[in-house]
C-alpha cells in the first residue's frame, strides 16, 4: 500500500476496507488467543480443585489414624481404636439424625 493518498475515491475505499477487514481478522486472532489462555488456566485450576477434593477423604482417614494413634500412647491400641469408631459412629448418626429430619419437614413442607 503507497503512503500517497490516492485521487481515485473507489481505490481509496478500497484500501480502507482492505485495511478494515485485515484488522478485524487480527481481533479476532488475538480474541481467540486470550480466550485459550483463559481456557488453560481454567482447566489448571479445575484439576487442581479435583485434585484436592480427591485427597479430602485420605486427609480424613488420616487424621482419624492420628487420633487412635495419640490416644494409643495412654490406652491399648484395640481401646483407642474403639474410641474413635466410637466418636465416629456418634458423628454419623448424628448427621444421618439431621438429615432425617430435614427431610421429614421437607415433606411436609415447613423449611424451618
Amino acid at each position: 500500500m503507497s503512503a500517497t493518498p490516492s485521487s481515485n475515491p473507489i481505490e481509496a475505499g478500497r484500501a480502507i476496507a482492505e485495511q478494515a477487514a485485515r484488522l478485524a481478522k487480527l481481533e479476532l486472532e488475538l480474541k481467540a488467543l486470550e480466550l485459550k489462555g483463559k481456557a488453560a488456566r481454567l482447566g489448571l485450576a479445575a484439576g487442581l480443585g479435583l485434585l484436592a477434593v480427591l485427597l479430602a477423604p485420605l486427609l480424613v482417614v488420616f487424621v482419624l489414624a492420628t487420633i487412635a494413634a495419640a490416644l494409643a500412647t495412654v490406652f491399648q491400641v484395640w481401646i483407642a481404636i474403639l474410641i474413635v469408631s466410637g466418636l465416629l459412629l456418634v458423628l454419623v448418626g448424628g448427621l444421618a439424625g439431621a438429615s432425617a429430619v430435614l427431610i421429614s419437614a421437607a415433606k411436609k413442607g415447613r423449611y424451618r
